[in-house]
């Protein structure tokens, strides 16, 4: 018969999975309703833009998550510090960081108070002993704690390689802009336009950029504002480069080209480095798995050589 300990375990891990993969989910959807010209496109075209059931369902989750996040947020539960770290990760995983740091407080609050309770109950019809018990509920609890940001930090990954990655081919973009002679509102939107299709999280920044110029008084705010939202050092210097520009009337597409040319050397010196440190990884799985194989092939029929004229 198996152990109830273990089944408890297990059906605890699972209810944490789960839990899990509704916060990405919620989150993703999240990001999907956020996206500017999907929902320009969805008023202007009402009848073609319907969603299915499925989203509609998920986004009324989000909707319940997001109330519960607004009334925590105003109480003394959270400091403004932690509100501003909790909104400056969520930018930087591609959300929204009003919207989805609401969410994603009514999803934590709701993970944490439940798998607790979830766990006891587990624990309570599978387990007798007391120090099971208790441990089921604070294994639980601590994925109850840690799970909502590990999902964060894993949708947070991909995003800022794509905005990395994408960063040279902005810049290039922006070159040959500024060269047709446009402004750097226009360059900026023309930008975002141009890699919809190839580079979205690129776009989104630089869609984003693009209205805060339009909005903010201080245009040199607007493109710190950007190097704040991504945490890259690559669009900080990106905004630095522009304010100065802006600033002492610098020629724009010469600055542009440099700073594309460094960021693509950056990203060869980086390569270089994996490269060069793959020897090292490729040493453990020689050891284990390659090395013996080649002594059995090589050694194996003299040993049963010997064995049998012995």
């Amino acid at each position: 018969m198996p152990d109830p300990v273990v089944i408890g375990a297990v059906a605890a891990g699972l209810a944490a999975l789960s839990l899990s993969v509704v916060v990405a989910v919620v989150l993703a959807h999240l990001a999907e309703e956020g996206d500017l010209i999907r929902r320009i496109r969805a008023v202007m075209h009402p009848s073609k833009e319907q969603l299915p059931g499925d989203t509609s369902l998920a986004l009324s989750v989000a909707g319940m998550f997001a109330r519960l996040g607004e009334a925590l947020r105003g109480s003394a539960l959270m400091s403004a510090q932690d509100l501003a770290q909790l909104e400056r990760a969520v930018a930087t995983a591609g959300f929204d960081p009003r919207r989805a740091a609401s969410t994603f407080i009514g999803i934590k609050v709701v993970v944490m108070l439940g798998l607790p309770v979830l766990g006891y109950l587990l624990g309570a019809a599978l387990t007798e002993t007391m120090m099971m018990h208790v441990m089921i509920v604070a294994v639980t609890l601590m994925l109850g704690v840690l799970g909502p940001n590990w999902v964060l930090r894993f949708l947070r990954g991909p995003y800022l390689r794509t905005l990395r990655k994408g960063l040279p081919d902005a810049l290039d973009l922006m070159v040959v802009c500024g060269e047709a002679g446009l402004g750097l509102e226009s360059a900026v939107h023309r930008v975002a336009r141009e890699m919809e299709q190839s580079n979205p999280s690129v776009a989104r920044e630089f869609s984003i950029l693009g209205q805060e110029l339009r909005i903010l008084p201080d245009r040199r705010e607007a493109l710190m504002r950007m190097g704040e939202r991504t945490d890259l050092e690559g669009y900080r210097r990106l905004g630095a480069t522009l304010a100065q520009a802006l600033r002492y009337g610098t020629p724009l597409t010469q600055a542009l080209r440099v700073l594309a040319a460094e960021m693509r050397q950056q990203r060869m010196v980086a390569m270089e480095e994996k490269a060069a440190r793959l020897p090292a990884l490729l040493v453990l799985p020689l050891i284990l798995f390659i090395m013996p194989s080649l002594f059995i092939v090589l050694i194996g029929p003299s040993v049963l050589q010997l064995m049998n004229n012995l």
